[in-house]
């Protein structure tokens, strides 16, 4: 049987920056074919380690299964949001698909952390409040073998000028999660010219973007937690299935609770001087409301 070919494709993260939804989209688009299980994290050797209760898809064989059927596509791909901030990442995937395209979606940092706190606490992995839970991930992010709010996953700049050495401009391309959300069409249409796919999305309508919701008791709660039922439900039940299930059956609606200003504070100061130092990496100011001083500061190279 011949073995499956290696993606040339990747988004990279960050988590909780629309990363599930890019991979959707593209899932229909011609020419384009996306593993059916997302965060494989096959190459996140330092950011998932095997012993991460997140267990990561290590074997070769079963990672190229993933692309079964993808032979004919122009496109191949998957998205792992753990890919930006691994520093072994940038190499072995180039050591296996050195022409391939990378994406990275970046949003604002101090956002992006609280809505991964929330949904740590929605899977159950926490209790805690957010500030207890960012002085958590400060004081034991060294251990990587358990599940931890990271504030040093959103110290983008080194991520994003790993990937630019390591790739090049022509082959790394940076989304601003923000700026997707204003207009899913237009950085649709940048994300495909970017990886050479000959595609006219006409009036491209995104699903409504998932609301804030909450699950429905402590058994969903585990469910959400378990990872081993997350891949099996990737693999066996089509998204269209799954995204009903989750809305209609284990999640209700819920008002989405307030960062509070103390967690604000401590990440907004955490992370101040790498979106400066991001910001004139790109070249760009970047629309990130917990950072206006910033916006003007947009000197230096072009991503």
């Amino acid at each position: 049987m011949t073995a499956a070919p290696w993606p040339n494709f990747f988004i990279a993260g960050a988590p909780k920056a629309g990363t599930s939804s890019l991979h959707a989209y593209l899932q229909g688009i011609p020419g384009v074919f996306m593993s059916r299980i997302k965060e494989p994290n096959y190459f996140s050797r330092v950011v998932v380690p095997p012993d991460h209760p997140v267990r990561p898809i290590r074997e070769t064989e079963a990672y190229l299964q993933l692309f079964s059927g993808s032979e004919g596509f122009a496109l191949v791909g998957e998205a792992s949001p753990t890919y930006l901030a691994d520093p072994e990442a940038p190499r072995l995937i180039k050591d296996v698909s050195p022409g391939c395209r990378v994406l990275a979606s970046l949003r604002d940092p101090v956002e992006r952390a609280y809505s991964h706190y929330l949904m740590m606490r929605n899977n159950g992995f926490t209790d805690r409040s957010f500030p207890d839970e960012i002085r958590r991930g400060f004081e034991l992010c060294a251990q990587r073998d358990i599940v931890l709010l990271r504030p040093d996953v959103g110290l983008y700049h080194d991520q994003v000028a790993r990937y630019l050495e390591t790739f090049g401009p022509a082959q790394f391309m940076v989304l601003v999660f923000e700026e997707f959300m204003a207009d899913p069409a237009a950085a649709l249409r940048k994300i495909l010219a970017f990886a050479g796919v000959e595609h006219d999305i006409g009036d491209f309508r995104p699903p409504a973007y998932r609301q804030y919701a909450e699950v429905r008791g402590s058994f969903v709660r585990r469910l959400f937690g378990n990872r081993t039922v997350a891949r099996m439900s990737e693999a066996l039940v089509p998204s269209r299935a799954r995204k009903w299930v989750r809305d209609r059956i284990l999640m209700k609606k819920a008002a989405k609770p307030r960062m509070d200003d103390e967690g604000r504070r401590l990440l907004t100061d955490y992370y101040r001087d790498d979106v400066r130092k991001l910001s004139r990496l790109l070249g760009r100011p970047l629309p990130w409301r917990n950072f206006p001083e910033v916006q003007g500061e947009s000197a230096g190279k072009v991503a």
